[in-house]
């Protein structure tokens, strides 16, 4: 059987009202947004009805995984109805949505080059990933650094890449290491320690 394309195709709107399924004239999003606020359980739910399924699918095709597609969406979400305050446009919250989805799977992009190279499962290095721009005296640079990261702890490492190869905040980065701040810097002071030991020691090798 062939499904026509236009089926597939969001619910389509009469002025500014949603029309569901059966043709009925629906709440709108706005309105829904406005009683979310006040931590209404049925607008919330209705919220996700009316949008999960889009989220999901922008997730899903750009991560091509289905677990990773389902916990953004999740993620999302959660996200979602703890900022509703700051959505300027309620009638927005469609595109809003989409918005916090890909910046949740441009994290889940970043991870993913974390944990393979952090975890040195890859023969990817910092000069591999390093921009094309970059002179050939600073990749020979991120070589070193590259060698003397590679015998330190994950627990270090980590914080590390995080900090200075992807560009988080300390905050970011004990979000992301599930630690405090306190526990980030001193990882971070080990991990630079060690890299400047590597490179004043191969310096005057």
């Amino acid at each position: 059987m062939t499904v026509s394309v236009t089926a597939l195709r969001p619910t389509p709107a009469v002025g500014s009202r949603v029309v569901d399924v059966t043709g009925a004239v629906a709440i709108t999003d706005a309105e829904l947004v406005a009683r979310a606020r006040t931590r209404d359980a049925w607008a919330e739910e209705m919220i996700y009805r009316r949008h999960a399924p889009q989220v999901a699918s922008i997730a899903r095709r750009l991560l091509r995984d289905p677990v990773e597609a389902a916990d953004v969406t999740q993620e999302t979400f959660l996200i979602a109805f703890q900022k509703l305050g700051a959505l300027a446009e309620p009638a927005a919250l469609r595109g809003w949505l989409a918005r916090i989805a890909v910046s949740r799977v441009h994290r889940r992009w970043r991870w993913r080059k974390v944990r393979f190279w952090a975890a040195a499962t890859d023969d990817e290095s910092l000069a591999d990933v390093a921009d094309a721009g970059v002179a050939p005296d600073r990749k020979t640079e991120l070589a070193l650094i590259d060698e003397a990261l590679r015998g330190i702890p994950v627990k270090l490492r980590v914080p590390w890449v995080l900090r200075h190869v992807i560009g988080y905040s300390l905050d970011e980065v004990a979000t992301a290491c599930d630690c405090s701040l306190a526990s980030v810097k001193r990882y971070l002071g080990r991990a630079e320690a060690a890299v400047a030991a590597h490179t004043q020691e191969v310096a005057h090798g």
